[in-house]
């Protein structure tokens, strides 16, 4: 080559690539950067590109992995879905997203996301599909680990529930010798006091065992869903009489006081008036339970939007932190030796928020630490109340005046627990033990009502009416007999001593509302 022609070439400027080139290398530079395998395809289904990380990844040359090539890669028990659904998904032009096992060149499969969408000519036309191959091994991975960890989970659970069932079952089986021993140690037991204390000893276990075997069924039963509930309109004043009442004995042993605050406004639910009292006396004797000094326990109702919230706070132990998160579980206890001493199952809140779940609301816990209380809030959706039928239907009687009411029960919880239901109805309450009491109570008290047990020591309910209504001197009572016997013959018998009802144990606020709604010349 001459100098001359030297000097011109080197004299000349660099090429430099035209736009469009330079805008194609980036690209390669990109798709060749870029984790992703990177394919084309006619509408015959048969690739006619692949990125160079298809390459990289399997190990196999361009022209391996056209047409049909590149399903060698493929897991065999994979290849026919995939097929299949590329068949589809061409036939319908419609995108398509799968998983499939992808061979790498050293011979690992690996879970790849295959993602393929429609290619469309400038006439609107398909041409064919474009699509990339994602790795998603590890989330893959993490995805089966968790399937098989809750089915695990799962199948614990199931077993778990069995076991408790036939341990209830198991053990109601000797509750029941265990009770007649006690009542024949109560036929023999006159002139011996030994027996009678070791009588009593016996009824208070078995009492205690029983009510520990039915927390265990009704727990498992929530557990596994078999909860069968009552549903009807319920007002929350109702649920909070019931679940106060069924909390006294726990109150009072403990020397608590109970502050109930309720609104103005009657609020109403949709669900089993039974359970949820249940579910919230469960939260009160929890309070009580973990309330070590003599306290009050507040109750208080409000309404949240379209909720109705009830707040169960105490000033007890309180809960830690770290411990709070794992409060509803099953058996689970803060303190295993404090719980031992306290005695329970730890089956009280999980109980109490599974009801309050299948009545599409929840229970939550919050405390801010040992030895400062803490509360559980018990929340339900709100129903509007009916503009008719509002007083029969909610269970809790709106008296227009304050009826002066006359309790005869020889049982103290029985009347205590009567007692405190009828003054939160905000009746005027006096009480009695025996027959020969209440003609005493009744001469100066002058009740409007009488609620009175039938098997009543000495002089029973059946022949106290009479005498009684004498001593009133012919002034309006309504007599309801109150009792733990429920037969036709009973009620019969009822009725023909004098009393105007008939009620079963326990007393059902709603019969009592339609009783002074039957008889309201009787109580001017």
């Amino acid at each position: 080559m001459s100098s001359e022609t030297q000097r011109s070439n080197a004299d000349a400027e660099p090429e430099v690539p035209s736009p469009a080139t330079q805008a194609d290398a980036d690209s390669v530079g990109v798709i060749e950067a870029a984790p992703v395998l990177i394919w084309s395809a006619g509408l015959d289904r048969r690739n006619d590109w692949f990125s160079p990380t298809w390459s990289a990844y399997t190990g196999r040359g361009a022209e391996e992995l056209h047409g049909d090539g590149w399903t060698r890669a493929v897991h065999p028990e994979d290849l026919d879905r995939c097929l299949g659904i590329r068949a589809t998904s061409f036939e319908a032009r419609a995108p398509f997203s799968m998983d499939l096992r992808l061979r790498r060149n050293d011979g690992e499969y690996r879970w790849m996301l295959d993602n393929g969408v429609p290619r469309f000519g400038p006439d609107g036309a398909a041409i064919g599909y474009v699509g990339s191959c994602v790795d998603i091994h590890e989330r893959k991975e993490l995805e089966e680990s968790l399937a098989e960890r809750t089915q695990q989970l799962r199948l614990a659970e199931r077993r778990q529930g069995q076991f408790l069932a036939m341990l209830s079952h198991e053990l109601r089986n000797p509750l029941a010798p265990i009770a007649n021993a006690a009542s024949v140690l109560r036929t023999l037991e006159s002139t011996n006091p030994i027996l009678v204390r070791l009588r009593e000893i016996l009824e208070r276990q078995v009492a205690r065992l029983g009510h520990l075997i039915e927390e265990l069924i009704d727990v498992t039963r929530a557990a596994q869903g078999q909860i069968s509930l009552v549903r009807e309109r319920v007002s929350i004043e109702s649920v909070v009489q019931a679940a106060v009442a069924a909390s006294h004995d726990k109150l009072n042993a403990a020397g608590h006081r109970l502050d109930v605050d309720v609104p103005d406004e009657r609020l109403f639910v949709r669900g089993d008036r039974g359970r949820l009292a249940q579910a919230l006396s469960h939260l009160i004797i929890n309070a009580a339970k973990f309330t070590f000094e003599p306290s009050s326990i507040a109750i208080s109702v409000r309404r949240a939007a379209k909720t109705v919230q009830i707040s169960v706070k105490d000033h007890g132990e309180g809960i830690d932190p770290q411990f709070l998160p794992h409060a509803f579980e099953l058996f689970a206890q803060q303190d295993q030796t404090l719980a031992r001493t306290l005695g329970g199952l730890g089956v009280g809140l999980t109980l109490a928020r599974r009801i309050a779940q299948l009545h599409g609301g929840d229970v939550e816990g919050f405390s801010e630490g040992p030895g400062r209380g803490s509360e559980f809030v018990f929340w339900l959706p709100l129903i509007e109340p009916e503009a008719a039928g509002d007083d029969l239907d909610s269970g809790v009687p709106r008296l227009s005046e304050s009826y002066r009411v006359l309790i005869v029960e020889d049982n103290a919880d029985a009347l205590e627990s009567l007692r405190l239901q009828m003054e939160l109805w905000g009746t005027e309450v006096s009480t009695a033990r025996s027959a020969e009491e209440a003609l005493d109570v009744a001469a100066e008290f002058r009740p409007q009502i009488v609620l009175c047990d039938i098997g009543l020591p000495g002089m029973d309910g059946f022949r106290l009416v009479e005498p009684l209504r004498a001593k009133l001197n012919g002034m309006p009572v309504v007599f309801a007999a109150v009792t733990g016997y429920a037969s036709a013959d009973d009620q019969q018998r009822a009725v023909a001593a004098g009393f105007d009802s008939f009620f079963v144990k326990p007393l059902n606020p709603g019969s009592l509302a339609n009783l002074l709604r039957s008889y309201p010349g009787r109580l001017a």
